[in-house]
C-alpha cells in the first residue's frame, strides 16, 4: 500500500512539474504582477534588498526539485538512493531540451536550470538514502520483539 500512494504522489508532482515548466508561459497574468511587486517591496527596505529575482527564481528551481529526488529514492531499495539525483540530471535535461527547442520563441533553456534543479534533487535523494535509512533502522530495532532470556 505504502509503494501505491508513494507512486500516486510521484505521478501527481510530475503532472505538476509538467504544467509548471513545458508550457509556453511559465506565469500567469496574476502570478506575474505579484511576484513583481513582492520583489519590488523587498527592493525598497535594505534589510530584503538582497531577496532579487535571479534568487527568487534559483531557491525555487531547488525546492520544485527535492521532490524529484526523493520519490524515486523513496520507491527504490536503501542502496539506490543516488538513483534520484540521476532522474533529476535527465528531467531538467529533457525539460531544458524542450524549453530550447519547441518553446524557444516563449521560454529559454538555462544552464542554471540544470545545477539548481539538479542540486534540489540531490538534497531529496541524500535526504532519503543518509537521513531516513537511520531512523527506519532505530524504528525496526524498537518493534522487533527482544529473545526472552533463557535460564
Amino acid at each position: 500500500m505504502r509503494r501505491a500512494v508513494l507512486l500516486l504522489f510521484s505521478l501527481v508532482y510530475l503532472a505538476g512539474v509538467a504544467w509548471m515548466t513545458l508550457r509556453p508561459s511559465v506565469y500567469g497574468d496574476g502570478t506575474s504582477e505579484l511576484l513583481w511587486r513582492a520583489l519590488d517591496f523587498f527592493g525598497r527596505h535594505e534589510e530584503t534588498s538582497w531577496i532579487t529575482f535571479a534568487r527568487v527564481e534559483a531557491a525555487a528551481n531547488v525546492a520544485m526539485f527535492v521532490p524529484m529526488g526523493m520519490f524515486p529514492a523513496l520507491l527504490l531499495p536503501k542502496r539506490a538512493w543516488w538513483v534520484g539525483v540521476v532522474v533529476g540530471f535527465a528531467a531538467t535535461c529533457a525539460i531544458e531540451l524542450y524549453q530550447g527547442t519547441a518553446l524557444s520563441s516563449t521560454r529559454f533553456s538555462d544552464p542554471q536550470d540544470i545545477l539548481m534543479n539538479t542540486i534540489g534533487a540531490a538534497i531529496g535523494a541524500a535526504f532519503v538514502g543518509l537521513v531516513l535509512p537511520s531512523r527506519r533502522r532505530s524504528r525496526d530495532r524498537r518493534r522487533s520483539p527482544r529473545p526472552a532470556p533463557v535460564w
